[in-house]
């Protein structure tokens, strides 16, 4: 019987609509919305290298930027960054994907948005590709291999190694065919939107098993921003502007993903220096990814006694303080953050200062305060 629903299913979703007005139906503006940016790669995974690009440095700039635009274009969408420094999950790497899309699911998201840049050893290939996830046993088939082409093959799961009869694999069947038409709308809005700048419009891609995408429970693309390995795309990435604009595009894609949707409204606000900055400290209230073993964090307060972390006084951060154990009298450090370096933190240092004027970066080793 199993085994019937399966191949029903599979027959079914060839056929999925990609009718918007089926979702705006279903849509519900009830609470707020929630779009999670997942920088590739990470830490010892570098991702693509080619010249002085390196794909997780390269797209983590890009991602933050785009959350960067996206606070002030539509600031009642809560906006989170799976990472923000050079940072990863676990050392394995199918691992590491399955837990950006539990972050991802833990945070309620509404859309996923994984962001990445290409290489291929055949440096003819170019342009921007955006995959979504499809579990048809034929272009799976088809697809098989295309994982073995990249350097970062671990983050694809092998179609032989899917369990048919699995309650996961019915699960993940059957949140493909509820997430089906939003992924290829949010998809094909970000080619078109990356294609306005010059890249070769290579379309939506499907049949590759990425990991993240299989353990997504919403609405999830992953973003390929040209080859590398070709000249004309290397040529552009690397252009003065190119950071910007494609996160500009990325962000108007997820901009009319919620807008045509949710019914979301992208607000008017001219972006002067002031709103800029106002910017700014709204990303840092949004930056919440991993928490680090062993990093820095900005300490927010010290007290001699315990304080909820819901207290009103972090209520800039509301869900966003923990507890770090220091020594002496103040030994009660509330903190906001998870870094890598002093540098990755102190970027977002003076956005903290604006609520907590006497701020500044600590390191913490397994839960405790340690010295620099």
């Amino acid at each position: 019987m199993r085994n019937l629903i399966i191949h029903i299913l599979l027959l079914v979703i060839p056929f999925v609509t990609t009718n918007v007005a089926v979702a705006q139906n279903s849509a519900s503006a009830e609470s707020k919305r929630v779009v999670v940016i997942d920088p590739g790669h990470g830490g010892p995974r570098p991702g693509k290298v080619h010249r002085d690009l390196v794909e997780k440095d390269y797209v983590l700039a890009v991602s933050k930027e785009v959350r960067k635009q996206l606070n002030s274009r539509m600031p009642e969408l809560d906006v989170y960054l799976t990472r923000s420094c050079d940072s990863a999950y676990h050392a394995d790497r199918n691992k590491d994907n399955r837990l950006r899309a539990e972050f991802a699911n833990k945070k309620g998201a509404d859309l996923y948005v994984g962001i990445h840049a290409n290489a291929l050893e055949n440096t003819s290939y170019k342009g921007c590709e955006v995959w979504v996830l499809t579990l048809n046993d034929n272009l799976m088939r088809q697809n098989k291999l295309v994982g073995s082409m990249y350097a970062d093959e671990g983050d694809f799961i092998d179609p032989d190694d899917i369990d048919r009869n699995s309650q996961g694999f019915i699960m993940a069947l059957s949140r493909q065919l509820e997430n089906e038409p939003f992924s290829r709308f949010a998809a094909e809005e970000c080619c078109k939107e990356m294609a306005k700048y010059g890249l070769k419009n290579l379309g939506v891609k499907v049949g590759t098993v990425f990991t993240v995408l299989y353990y997504s429970e919403c609405p999830s693309i992953i973003v390929e921003m040209g080859y590398v390995t070709n000249k004309d795309d290397y040529a552009y990435l690397t252009s003065k502007n190119a950071k910007k604009e494609m996160a500009t595009a990325i962000t108007n894609a997820i901009v009319t993903y919620f807008t045509t949707l949710y019914g979301a409204v992208e607000s008017s606000q001219e972006v002067t220096e002031e709103s800029a900055e106002e910017a700014k400290s709204e990303e840092v209230k949004s930056a919440e990814g991993e928490i680090l073993a062993e990093g820095y964090a900005i300490q927010l307060i010290s007290s001699a006694t315990e304080v909820d972390t819901s207290d009103y006084q972090f209520k800039e951060y509301k869900g966003r303080v923990r507890l770090i154990m220091g020594e002496g009298k103040y030994k009660y450090k509330y903190c906001y953050g998870s870094y890598k370096s002093t540098e990755d933190a102190a970027e977002d240092l003076g956005a903290v200062r604006k609520v907590f004027k006497d701020a500044y970066v600590v390191r913490y080793k397994d839960g405790a305060i340690v010295a620099k």
